[in-house]
C-alpha cells in the first residue's frame, strides 16, 4: 500500500509535468502567432513595394507617351508652317506676276498712244493747213487725246497697284490664320512630370516571447504535493513524519 508521501510526490510530479507542458504549449502558440504576424507583415511589405513600382512604371510610360505625342504635334506644327510659307510665297509670286503684266501692258499702251499722238500731229502739219487758230486747235486736240489716254493708263496702273496691295494683304492674313490654326493644334499634355511613390514603411519585426521559466510549474507541483499530503495524512502529517511515525493512506482513498 502506497504511503502518503509517495502519493503526494506523485501528485506533485504530475502537476509539475502538466504545468510545464501547458506552459510550453502556450509559449509555442505565442511564438507561432508572432511568426505568422511577421510573415504577413513581410508579405504585405513586398506586395506594397511591387504595387508602387508597377504604378510608378505605368506613370512613367504614360508620361513618355505624352512627351512623344507633344513632340509629334510640334513637329507637325513646324511642318505646317513650312507648307503655309511655301503657299504664301507661291501666291505672292503669282500676285507680283499679275501686277508686272498689267504695268507692262499699260506701258505698251502708253507708247502706242504716244505714237498715235505724234502721227496725228504730223498729219495736221502735213495737211497743208495754213498756220492759225484752226491748226492750233487741231494740235491741242491731239494733245488732249494723248492726255486722256495717258490718264486712263495711269488710273489703270493705280487700280492694279491697289489691287496688288489688297491681294498681298489677303495672302499675309491667310498665312497668319493658317499658322495660328497650326499653333492651336499643338498639345502640351506632358506639362508636369510624374513623381515617384512614397517609400513604403518597412515593418517592424516583432520579437518572439522568451521561453517561460519552469519555476512556476515546479512550485505549483510542490504546493500540490504538500496540499495532498496534508489532506491525506492530516494536518499533523509532517510533524508526525519528522517525529518518526509513519502514516499510510486511509482505505477510503485506496479503494
Amino acid at each position: 500500500m502506497c504511503t502518503v508521501a509517495a502519493f503526494s510526490i506523485g501528485m506533485g510530479a504530475v502537476k509539475t509535468v502538466a504545468g510545464i507542458s501547458e506552459q510550453n504549449r502556450a509559449h509555442r502558440n505565442q511564438v507561432d502567432a508572432v511568426n505568422r504576424s511577421n510573415a504577413m507583415a513581410r508579405q504585405n511589405y513586398i506586395n506594397q513595394i511591387t504595387i508602387s513600382a508597377y504604378k510608378d512604371q505605368r506613370q512613367a510610360d504614360v508620361f513618355a507617351a505624352k512627351l512623344k505625342a507633344d513632340s509629334a504635334s510640334r513637329a507637325a506644327y513646324y511642318k505646317q508652317k513650312e507648307i503655309n510659307q511655301a503657299e504664301a510665297n507661291r501666291a505672292t509670286v503669282a500676285n507680283d506676276q499679275q501686277l508686272r503684266e498689267k504695268i507692262t501692258e499699260q506701258m505698251f499702251a502708253s507708247q502706242t498712244n504716244l505714237a498715235k499722238s505724234i502721227q496725228a500731229q504730223g498729219a495736221v502739219l502735213a495737211s497743208g493747213m495754213s498756220a492759225g487758230q484752226s491748226m492750233l486747235l487741231e494740235l491741242q486736240q491731239a494733245e488732249r487725246d494723248l492726255g486722256f489716254a495717258q490718264a486712263q493708263i495711269d488710273a489703270t496702273v493705280f487700280d492694279a497697284t491697289r489691287n496688288y496691295g489688297i491681294q498681298q494683304y489677303g495672302i499675309d492674313l491667310s498665312q497668319y490664320s493658317a499658322d495660328m490654326q497650326a499653333n492651336n493644334a499643338i498639345t502640351t499634355s506632358a506639362s508636369v512630370a510624374p513623381y515617384a511613390s512614397f517609400m513604403t514603411a518597412r515593418p517592424i519585426e516583432q520579437k518572439a516571447p522568451r521561453k517561460p521559466s519552469a519555476l512556476g510549474p515546479i512550485l505549483s507541483g510542490i504546493g500540490t504535493g504538500l496540499s495532498t499530503a496534508t489532506t491525506l495524512g492530516g494536518e499533523d502529517y509532517f510533524s508526525d513524519m519528522f517525529s518518526g511515525q509513519q502514516s499510510v493512506i486511509p482505505t477510503e482513498y485506496t479503494a
